[in-house]
């Protein structure tokens, strides 16, 4: 012999029915994250184009002398006309 399942009174079903409406009629929410930037969301593609960046202007004369040497003094030798 079986055991019968439970049916809870008829105020309760009602109310858990309601309930029940109410949840399905509710729109859910989704998780609301924390804004990040770009480099948090990123990290290993920041970390590569930095590096890569980096050693391209270190490594690179023409970049470097643009960038990072000290611009040399003008020369003020003046170079006769029948000579240039």
């Amino acid at each position: 012999m079986s055991i019968p399942q439970y049916k809870p009174p008829k105020e309760i079903q009602d109310l858990l029915d309601q309930q029940d409406k109410l949840q399905n009629n509710q729109r859910r929410r989704t998780a609301v994250l924390p804004k990040r930037n770009w480099i948090q969301r990123n990290p290993r593609l920041f970390q590569i184009s930095f590096l890569t960046g980096s050693l391209l202007v270190f490594f690179s004369k023409p970049l470097y002398d643009c960038f990072i040497a000290d611009s040399l003094p003008a020369l003020e030798v003046k170079v006769p006309p029948h000579k240039r």
